[in-house]
């Protein structure tokens, strides 16, 4: 074979890899452009999610502060009267209502759906609102003193609602897993759960579903507006 010859079939075999890249450099950037519409939707639903969630952080950030301001109201009020048996009445009443950090021993649950489906309808191996309900029922049974719910502090106007593939606390949504902490008797607690039909349907259902004795569990104050709460209401004396 001549050296005119082996020039030839070389530049044919480039100008063909050259066309054959040029042909999927194209067609990778019309798939980019025909990108479905749904996943565009998808992806500004998320961004959209990642917006409200920072709103929802920042206004969460002023309600602490604002509480915080309300609290050192009241404490140099209670201070300027020199009225000891009434701060100590103040503080007894906030830490009944759920409104301060508490710390003591007690139990620790961990809640979530099974890692597969093994037959049957889905929501049998998925974690529901009324299921939540019933462990607190239980811990408020065995003598809970205080719990909360992925760290939203329960008190007596607490909702737990189903909210589509979420769980709404306090106005707040959560997903799956749940975290609960108690506190209490350590060992009622523990006991009141491990022996209750919610640890055995789950584990029918392999759902997780674990109980755990824990010291020094901290659980935060009530986090939303205590005014909405008794916004209505008037004292009968």
């Amino acid at each position: 074979m001549k050296k005119s010859d082996k020039s030839y079939i070389l530049a044919v075999l480039f100008m063909f890899f050259g066309i054959l890249l040029s042909v999927q450099f194209r067609s990778v950037l019309n798939s980019k452009k025909n990108k479905p519409s749904i996943a565009y939707q998808i992806e500004n639903l998320q961004n959209e999610i990642k917006t409200e969630k920072l709103i929802a952080s920042k206004l969460r950030e002023e309600i602490d502060q604002n509480i915080k301001k309300q609290d050192e109201y009241i404490k140099m009020f209670m201070e300027g009267s020199n009225d000891n048996e009434l701060a100590r009445e103040w503080e007894s009443v906030k830490l009944a209502a759920g409104l301060t950090d508490v710390m003591g021993n007690g139990v620790i649950i961990f809640m979530a759906d099974a890692p597969e489906q093994l037959g049957g309808k889905i929501e049998n191996y998925v974690v529901h609102d009324v299921e939540i309900v019933e462990v607190l029922n239980e811990l408020k049974k065995a003598g809970a003193q205080a719990i909360s719910v992925n760290n939203e502090r329960i008190i007596s106007t607490s909702e737990i609602i189903c909210a589509g593939p979420t769980v709404r606390i306090n106005r707040n949504r959560y997903p799956v897993p749940y975290e609960i902490k108690a506190i209490g008797n350590p060992k009622k607690l523990y006991d009141a759960l491990v022996n209750s039909h919610i640890a055995s349907e789950f584990q029918m259902f392999d759902k997780r579903f674990e109980v755990r004795i824990a010291k020094d569990i901290v659980i935060p104050k009530y986090s939303g507006d205590i005014n909405n709460l008794v916004d209505g209401l008037e004292v009968i004396e």
